[in-house]
C-alpha cells in the first residue's frame, strides 16, 4: 500500500541518486511511446492522483491527427497515474528516472482505453487459475548511417558473421550495460541475414514486466547508436532488397507448483494439452490477432510467404514459416525451456495490446478446449491450396486493411478490450492505411524506417 511516507522516502532515494526529472510514461495505439515530464519538486502530489491528459491521445494518430471517436475529444480528461513498481533510472541520463502509467478516469476508476489495463485484466484472470505468464520479445533490428532517403545499411554482411560480431563488438557492451540497468537480462547476440541487421534476444519475464521491458529495450538500442552516430530502426521492412526485423513473442504458461504448464514429457512435441489448447485458442483468433501484432502497414511488406517472416495460420515445431513455433526444447531443461513462439509480431505493436491479445486468445482456447490443426512441417507456402485446405492451414491477412476487417469482425476482441477501444484503433490504423494508399512501396519503407 502506497501511504505518503513512501512516497516521501521514495521522492528522497530519487534526490540522493541525483534525479531531477520524472517521466509518466504510455504507449498509444500507433506502437509509440508518449508521456509528460515531472520536476522532481512537485513530484509528491502526483504520484497518487497523476498527471492530466486528454481523452483524445487515444485517438491520436502517429501524424498527430485525432480520428473521430466518441469519448476521445477535446472535452474531457484522464489522469496518468505511474505504476512505482516500473520505475527506472534512465542508464544514460541518470537525471531522469522513468515510470509507465496506467490511465484513469478522473472518477478514480481505470480507463478500459488503455490496454495496459487490460493486460492486467487478463493476468489476473490467468491468476484464477493458478498460471503466470512469461514472455519476452526476440528483437530484430538494424543499423544505418546517414539520413532520410539516404540512409544505408551499416556494415551489411552475412548472416552470423563475424566481420559482423567485430563490428557489434563497438558498442554491444555498452548496449548490454544499459539494458541490465534497468533489469533487462540479454541472454544471446548474433548478426542477423538482413543488411546491418541484429538480434539481441532478452530473458523472459512476468506478462506486464515483459511489455514494459519492450519498450524500455527499444529506447536504449536507439540511443546507444545514436552515441556512435548511427540510427536503429525496428520497423518490419525498412529495405525491400533484404531480410525484414521482426519482434517474436516467446510465451509459457507456469502453475503455482512451480512446473510449466506448456510441458509433456510423454508428448511428440513435449507439448502439454494446454499448450495445443492455448494454440487452438490463437489459431481461432490469428486473424484478427494479427492486426494487434504487425500494427502497420509496413508490416505486411515482411509478412509475406517465403520470407521466414510466417505467412500461414498454422503451427509446427521449428517451423519458421508457420505462424506459431514449438521451439525444441534444449537437453537437460526440457521443462524449463519449453514454450511457444509467435512469428506474426513485430515491433510496431502496442506491446500491451499484442500481449493481451494473445493472452486472452490461449486463455479462451484452454477455457473451451480448443483443439488446433495437425502440426505442419512443410513450408506452407510449398503446399498446393487444396492440400491446405484439408490441413486447415489460412494464409494471414496480406494488408493491414484484412487484418483490421478481421479484428472489427472478431467479437470476442471487442469483449476483451471494449467495443469503444477496437473502434477507436481500426479507425488509427484505418487513417494509416488511407495516408500511405498513395505512396510507393519505397517510400512506404522509408517513413516507418524513420519512425519506428
Amino acid at each position: 500500500m502506497t501511504t505518503q511516507k513512501n512516497i516521501n522516502e521514495l521522492i528522497d532515494d530519487l534526490r540522493q541518486k541525483g534525479v531531477q526529472i520524472v517521466e509518466f510514461l504510455y504507449d498509444d495505439y500507433t506502437g509509440l511511446t508518449r508521456g509528460k515530464t515531472m520536476v522532481i519538486d512537485d513530484l509528491a502530489a502526483h504520484i497518487t492522483s497523476g498527471m492530466g491528459i486528454t481523452k483524445a491521445m487515444f485517438a491520436s494518430t502517429a501524424r498527430d491527427g485525432i480520428v473521430e471517436v466518441a469519448d476521445m475529444t477535446a472535452v474531457g480528461e484522464l489522469r496518468l497515474v505511474p505504476d512505482l513498481d516500473s520505475l527506472q533510472i534512465l542508464p544514460y541520463a541518470p537525471q531522469v528516472a522513468t515510470m509507465m502509467c496506467d490511465h484513469y478516469n478522473t472518477d478514480g476508476t481505470r480507463a478500459s482505453a488503455d490496454p495496459r489495463n487490460t493486460l492486467q485484466t487478463i493476468i489476473a484472470k490467468l491468476k484464477e487459475l493458478g498460471l503466470t505468464a512469461k514472455m519476452t520479445y526476440e528483437h530484430e533490428f538494424m543499423l544505418f548511417s546517414g539520413t532520410g532517403a539516404d540512409k544505408k545499411p551499416v556494415n551489411p554482411q552475412v548472416c552470423f558473421s563475424t566481420d559482423a560480431m567485430d563490428f557489434a563488438y563497438t558498442f554491444l557492451p555498452e548496449m548490454l550495460n544499459q539494458l541490465r540497468a534497468v533489469g533487462i537480462t540479454p541472454v544471446e547476440y548474433y548478426p542477423e541475414a538482413g543488411s546491418g541487421q541484429h538480434e539481441l534476444p532478452v530473458a523472459p519475464a512476468e506478462a506486464l514486466l515483459a511489455a514494459d521491458n519492450e519498450i524500455r529495450f527499444k529506447r536504449i538500442i536507439k540511443h546507444v547508436a545514436l552515441e556512435h552516430d548511427m540510427s536503429a530502426t525496428f520497423a518490419p521492412k525498412p529495405l525491400l532488397n533484404t531480410e525484414g526485423s521482426g519482434a517474436h513473442v516467446h510465451f509459457s504458461l507456469w502453475q503455482d507448483d512451480g512446473s510449466n504448464a506448456f510441458y509433456d514429457a510423454h508428448d511428440d512435441l513435449q507439448l502439454s494439452q494446454t499448450g495445443y489448447y492455448f494454440i487452438g485458442g490463437m489459431l481461432k483468433h490469428i486473424q484478427a490477432l494479427t492486426a494487434l501484432t504487425c500494427a502497420t502497414v509496413n508490416s505486411y511488406q515482411r509478412l509475406q510467404p517465403g520470407a521466414w517472416s510466417s505467412a500461414f495460420a498454422t503451427f509446427g515445431q521449428d517451423n519458421r514459416e508457420a505462424a506459431i513455433r514449438v521451439p525444441s526444447t534444449f537437453w537437460g531443461e526440457e521443462g524449463k525451456t519449453m514454450n511457444i513462439e509467435l512469428k506474426a509480431s513485430d515491433a510496431t505493436a502496442n506491446p500491451y495490446m499484442a500481449l493481451t491479445g494473445i493472452l486472452a486468445a490461449g486463455l479462451d482456447g484452454i477455457q473451451h478446449k480448443i483443439k488446433p490443426n495437425l502440426p505442419v512441417d512443410v513450408d506452407p507456402a510449398s503446399l498446393t491450396d487444396n492440400q491446405r485446405t484439408e490441413l486447415g492451414v489460412q494464409r494471414l491477412p496480406a494488408s493491414l486493411e484484412e487484418a483490421l476487417t478481421a479484428l472489427g469482425q472478431d467479437d470476442f476482441y471487442k469483449e476483451i478490450f471494449s467495443s469503444r477501444t477496437i473502434e477507436a484503433y481500426i479507425k488509427v490504423k484505418q487513417a494509416d492505411v488511407t495516408y500511405f494508399a498513395g505512396q510507393t512501396p519505397d517510400q512506404i519503407a522509408q517513413t516507418h524506417r524513420d519512425l519506428y
